[in-house]
């Protein structure tokens, strides 16, 4: 009989607990988003995740810059100041209204652990469907999925690599276009000018627009094994490992690299290499620097070269016709590739060893610096990173895994 009071007593003091409990309003959006639509291709229940509605940005983008122009040419004096000015807001929206962004309905990210130290991360971009999107975003670095190009080619002492989908024949279309429709003069003038001098040296941008595409990428390597000097300022020498850098560009033509070539034959202290489909030509600088650098053109493939030195050139070469692994054959890219899309649009990779190599000649460099020694101890502490993505077409979207 005596648990009675106390029984009432607890059931009193839980109802009023309940009853105190802040209750959150229920809200239903006002108009419908693309939410639904960007979650489908993100991961939940991780460590990140954001959503981002982008279908009222045209509008709001469009005011933006109206109100910019309107104050901008109200602080010009002159009249040619004014016509200037109204040539870069026409350009500016010419870009909105041609670039696609309109297309797009939404952004999101997700990231979930999948490991101790890996994670999956995605960013989804959705557009407008049906169809696919138009403009020049679209037309320029999107395409149909299909094998990852340039990986063949991608030595194992790579530390970043990326390829991805590059027609620039929209944008030079877009720009001889924009400028005629401005309607000011000088600025066609001296554009049919800027032409006409271009051809006169040998140049045709028309072609040469024409010929790229539809891919490019870059490579940056960083020796394993060989070693720079290189002297500092306050006299010390600071040991780095070797560096290059390439850009490779998908062409179909050879009509870049010729013109090159035949200026090149007018320089002295040019190397030339022709080894079957390899084509190089470098340049010697007239001041000797530590690191390898001989500005380079090459050919080899379907990509046009430049690069800080040929010797880039010719491990990329070699990999392709597969007399030297790649970095596909690392354990570090086999781990961050398990379980992705073997097909896309483009790929981005990036080595610990990069991180690492510029962590350790920053903490060098500052070690040799009384004052700064705290500094470079916190930065040899920090850890490096890796990463691998994808990029996929998606029927709605591009997705980043």
């Amino acid at each position: 009989m005596k648990l009675f009071p106390r029984c009432l007593f607890c059931l009193c003091a839980l109802s009023f607990a309940v009853s105190a409990q802040t209750l959150l309003p229920k809200v239903a959006p006002h108009t419908p988003t693309s939410y639904g639509d960007v979650a489908k291709y993100l991961n939940a229940n991780g460590t990140l995740y954001t959503y981002m509605s982008t279908e009222q940005w045209g509008a709001k983008l469009d005011d933006f810059v109206g109100k910019l122009g309107g104050a901008i040419l109200e602080a010009m004096e002159g009249d040619n100041e004014q016509a200037g000015v109204e040539v870069a807001l026409h350009f500016l929206r010419s870009f909105i209204d041609e670039s696609g962004l309109r297309a797009v309905r939404g952004v999101g990210m997700s990231s979930v652990a999948e490991g101790k130290g890996l994670y999956q991360n995605r960013a989804v971009i959705l557009h407008q469907m049906p169809g696919p999107p138009q403009g020049l975003f679209w037309d320029v670095a999107a395409s149909e999925n299909g094998k990852l190009k340039m990986l063949d080619c991608v030595p194992q002492d790579a530390v970043m690599a990326t390829y991805g989908p590059f027609r620039p024949t929209p944008i030079w279309d877009w720009v001889k276009k924009t400028i005629v429709s401005s309607g000011y003069e000088p600025a066609l003038a001296g554009f049919n000018q800027a032409i006409m001098m271009t051809r006169g040296q040998g140049i045709d941008l028309d072609q040469w627009f024409e010929s790229m595409g539809p891919g490019m990428g870059l490579v940056a390597t960083i020796s394993r094994d060989e070693k720079v000097v290189v002297p500092l300022p306050n006299g010390t020498r600071l040991e780095m490992p070797q560096m290059a850098l390439a850009v490779l560009i998908e062409v179909k033509d050879d009509s870049i690299f010729q013109f090159a070539d035949a200026m090149l034959q007018a320089l002295p202290n040019v190397t030339r290499t022709d080894d079957g489909g390899l084509r190089i030509r470098s340049a010697q600088l007239p001041i000797p620097l530590p690191i390898k650098v001989k500005p380079t053109i090459a050919r080899f493939g379907p990509y046009l070269v430049l690069a800080t030195n040929g010797d880039i050139v010719q491990a990329m070469d070699s990999c392709r016709r597969g007399e030297n692994p790649t970095i596909a054959k690392t354990a570090e890219f086999q781990t961050m590739a398990k379980g992705m899309p073997t097909e896309g649009m483009g790929f981005s990779f990036v080595s610990r060893r990069f991180g690492e190599n510029i962590s350790d000649l920053v903490q060098a460099a500052m070690s040799t610096d009384p004052d700064a020694k705290a500094m470079a101890g916190f930065i040899g502490g920090m850890e490096s990173q890796a990463s691998y993505g994808v990029s996929v077409k998606m029927p709605a979207a591009i997705v980043t895994v």
